[in-house]
C-alpha cells in the first residue's frame, strides 16, 4: 500500500466529496516510464470515482483528473492501474508492461489520499516489451477522457 498524507484539503466534486490535486511519476523497475496512462478508482470513501492521468514520455510524471484536467482525485482509497500499449502482429495492441498492471483487480496497487501532492511514486516492475511492430506514443493521443 502506498500511502499519501497531509494536511491541506481543497476542491469538492459531487455530493461533498473532496477532490485534490494530486501528480507524481511512474517508474518501471526504478525508470521513469516513457509513455501510458495511469487510472485510480475510489473503493473508500465510496466505490466507483475514477480519475486518470496521462504520462508523460520525457520525465514519467502523470497528473490525475476526475472531473476537468488537472483537478485531481478523490480524498479515500484507491486501486491504481498503469496501461501501455502498442501495436503487435496483426495490428492488434499488446501491453508494453505486465498485463497485471491493466486491471484493477490485479494490479496490487492500492493507494491513499489523504491530501494533495505533487511527489506521489507509483512503483511497477518489469519486463518492458521491447519487440512490437510499431510504438507511437502520440497515438495515445491527448484527450484525457472528459
Amino acid at each position: 500500500m502506498i500511502g499519501v498524507g497531509f494536511v491541506i484539503l481543497a476542491g469538492c466534486g459531487e455530493r461533498g466529496e473532496i477532490i485534490v490535486p494530486v501528480s507524481g511519476t511512474v517508474r518501471l523497475d526504478g525508470a521513469p516510464m516513457a509513455a501510458g496512462e495511469v487510472g485510480f478508482i475510489t473503493f473508500q470513501p465510496r466505490a466507483g470515482r475514477a480519475a486518470i492521468g496521462k504520462i508523460d514520455p520525457s520525465n514519467g510524471a502523470f497528473t490525475l483528473s476526475t472531473n476537468e484536467a488537472g483537478d485531481g482525485v478523490l480524498v479515500g482509497e484507491h486501486e491504481v492501474t498503469v496501461s501501455v500499449n502498442a501495436t503487435g502482429a496483426g495490428g492488434n495492441p499488446i501491453s508494453l508492461i505486465p498485463k497485471k498492471y491493466q486491471e484493477f483487480a490485479t494490479s496490487g496497487l492500492n493507494v491513499t489520499i489523504d491530501g494533495p501532492t505533487d511527489s506521489l511514486i507509483i512503483e511497477l516492475e518489469g519486463p518492458l516489451k521491447r519487440h512490437v511492430k510499431t510504438y507511437d506514443p502520440a497515438a495515445l493521443g491527448d484527450d484525457p477522457g472528459f
